[in-house]
């Protein structure tokens, strides 16, 4: 898969799977094609060229349904994304009634359990603004959640947080690792991407310079550039 806006190549020729079940790291450098990566997975951008398969379909192929693909697919924004002028209830039941035709009262009832499972029921009636960070972040993971995806996408989840507030969202995101949901996650978090990944994509120069296990990763790094990486962050 390559993604080219004009002459600027961002992704040249990106070839990996990801199956059900992994939690996939994707660490590196600023700039270096890591969220154009993971928003062509739900194509919130369009690969300028290859083939993109979920559950054993094309989804670049012309005519095929975005947006049921996208039930499929959650995706956690950096800066949460949710609508500030809806309650947290509304902001978690909309997508589910609008778009798999969920009644009220059970996206309302599906929506209560996980923010009890987060400890925020309390925050059901509130709005977006009256919220912490790391609160929000919850949220928006819960509303993820609340289509009930087979796969979460990550980007950068953390990386708008104050630092005392990091920590509850990476145990909310642990608790689903236990849980076996399929995580790719775009990372700076290194403890993290060592713990609780079972794989770690190292991106550098539009693309994919090394990926294995964590140990792969950080005990055995094959290049200078991801040495240079590492010993500027760890």
């Amino acid at each position: 898969m390559t993604k080219a806006y004009g002459d600027n190549v961002v992704l040249e020729n990106i070839n990996t799977e990801i199956k059900q079940g992994d939690i996939i790291a994707i660490i590196g450098p600023s700039g270096c094609g890591k969220s154009t990566f993971i928003r062509t997975l739900n194509l919130l951008e369009q690969p300028t060229k290859g083939e993109l398969y979920i559950d054993g379909e094309n989804i670049l192929e012309k005519g095929h349904d975005i947006n049921k693909m996208r039930q499929k697919v959650g995706m956690v924004f950096q800066h949460f994304n949710l609508f500030p002028n809806m309650t947290i209830l509304k902001n978690i039941t909309l997508a589910p009634m609008k778009t798999k035709g969920i009644s009220k009262e059970d996206a309302e009832k599906l929506a209560m359990s996980l923010l009890t499972r987060v400890g925020l029921e309390d925050k059901a009636n509130a709005y977006p603004d009256t919220l912490s960070g790391g609160q929000k972040q919850r949220i928006a993971i819960v509303r993820a959640l609340a289509m009930q995806p087979e796969i979460l996408l990550f980007d950068e989840p953390t990386s708008a947080l104050d630092p005392e507030m990091v920590q509850e969202v990476l145990n909310l995101m642990r608790d689903l690792a236990t849980d076996g949901m399929t995580m790719v996650v775009v990372t700076h978090e290194m403890d993290f991407a060592r713990e609780v990944a079972n794989r770690v994509m190292f991106f550098d120069e539009k693309g994919i310079k090394q990926e294995g296990t964590p140990e792969d990763i950080f005990e055995r790094p094959e290049s200078d550039r991801l040495k240079n990486f590492l010993s500027k962050i760890v």
